[in-house]
């Protein structure tokens, strides 16, 4: 099956089942795979049932195992730093140019570094870059209050450094009882990044015989 497409990144729809219809598996009828859409005449895999050709169901559980090689891990690290630059950026504007501390901007930043670091995975997740994009989130909300910190403190010192890592909770304490909200949705925040760079469950059955549904 060399010369069947595999699947891309965006095919990945595990969140959306396609069931099995009645008629496709009745005796001597072929089944089309979900991902290739290629009609399947012998046997298949049911991932997340949906009818799934053996070469893509190969393909798929690859690109669901959680990412371990460094060369990805280091790229969706990069992108995820990058991104939580820019949402730093945002978050910090809001506050200096509007006057407002909007902790919502805090779930976008966490969308954005969630996003970024499954970008540079390759589409792919895993517990290493579930914890990288939670820390990035929060890393992202402390860089933004990191400007005024500066401007209050006199400059930046070695000091300075470790500390500003406590930014936000230094912000969320001053500010009680207000500041817990800003805290929950900091929270939501990691939360999203942590949501966006896991892996998909995969419910993977079979193989099936065509038409018969039972094992083949």
């Amino acid at each position: 099956m060399t010369d069947q497409p595999g699947p891309g990144h965006d095919d990945l729809s595990f969140d959306r089942a396609i069931p099995v219809s009645g008629a496709a598996s009745s005796a001597g009828a072929a089944l089309q795979c979900s991902v290739c859409k290629r009609a399947i005449t012998a046997s298949y895999h049911s991932v997340n049932g949906a009818p799934v050709c053996d070469g893509c169901r190969v393909v798929l559980t690859g690109l669901t195992a959680p990412v371990k090689e460094p060369v990805l891990l280091v790229k969706a690290l990069l992108l995820g730093f990058g991104a939580s630059l820019v949402g730093a950026f945002v978050y910090w504007a809001v506050i200096r140019f509007f006057n407002l501390e909007i902790g919502i901007v805090a779930v976008l930043n966490g969308w954005m570094v969630g996003k970024a670091v499954r970008r540079g995975a390759d589409g792919r997740g895993g517990r290493l870059l579930q914890v990288a994009a939670a820390l990035l989130t929060y890393a992202s909300v402390a860089m933004a209050y990191l400007p005024f910190a500066l401007r209050d403190g006199g400059g930046l010192g070695i000091g300075m450094l470790i500390p500003a890592l406590a930014l936000p909770v230094m912000v969320i304490l001053g500010s009680l009882p207000g500041g817990l909200i800003s805290a929950l949705i900091i929270g939501f925040g990691m939360m999203q990044a942590w949501q966006l760079t896991g892996t998909p469950p995969v419910d993977i059955q079979g193989p099936f015989r065509v038409g018969s549904g039972t094992a083949a």
